[in-house]
């Protein structure tokens, strides 16, 4: 396990790195303890300074946890996603929630991928209610992390499909 120290940020990121080269970083993601909550792909540009898992229990219990990640076949198309354009095509294609935090913000953002192109996307973004709010054209650029497969992702995703609120009222 790795923690990643980014530009401009107070806090890091733990995970487990599963590819990586000049221009992403693709971890999966643990937030806590032995948690996995998701991938995380970030700018390498972005990256500050890297350190690794000193307790050996610690690196036992979290490779025993991560051995089978990938079984699940959706998880699978991201681990050949060695660029931004590659990423946000999959992402697209699955019809994903996605988490964007982007360089100049200390924010994140939910949104679906609209269209990929060479550099940069359009992307729909939603509140934390699953409404639309807004849309943008994003900069490859400017993205610091994308984040998908969380929980908080996932549960976002299953009430947008089951129109949670409306079939309550």
């Amino acid at each position: 396990m790795e923690e990643f120290f980014l530009k401009n940020r107070k806090q890091s990121i733990h995970g487990i790195c599963f590819q990586k080269n000049d221009k992403i970083t693709n971890i999966i993601y643990i937030p806590v303890d032995y948690v996995i909550d998701g991938m995380k792909f970030i700018n390498s540009d972005r990256i500050e300074n890297v350190t690794g898992e000193k307790k050996e229990f610690k690196v036992k219990v979290i490779k025993f946890k991560s051995k089978n990640y990938f079984d699940d076949l959706s998880k699978t198309a991201f681990r050949d996603c060695d660029n931004f354009q590659k990423l946000f095509t999959v992402i697209q294609s699955m019809d994903l929630l996605c988490e964007l935090s982007l360089s100049k913000e200390d924010v994140v953002y939910i949104g679906k991928v609209i269209n990929v192109y060479d550099d940069s996307i359009d992307i729909d973004f939603y509140d934390t209610e699953c409404k639309l709010y807004d849309n943008a054209c994003v900069m490859y650029d400017d993205i610091t992390s994308i984040s998908v497969f969380t929980d908080y992702l996932d549960t976002l995703s299953e009430v947008m499909k089951e129109d949670f609120f409306t079939s309550r009222d």
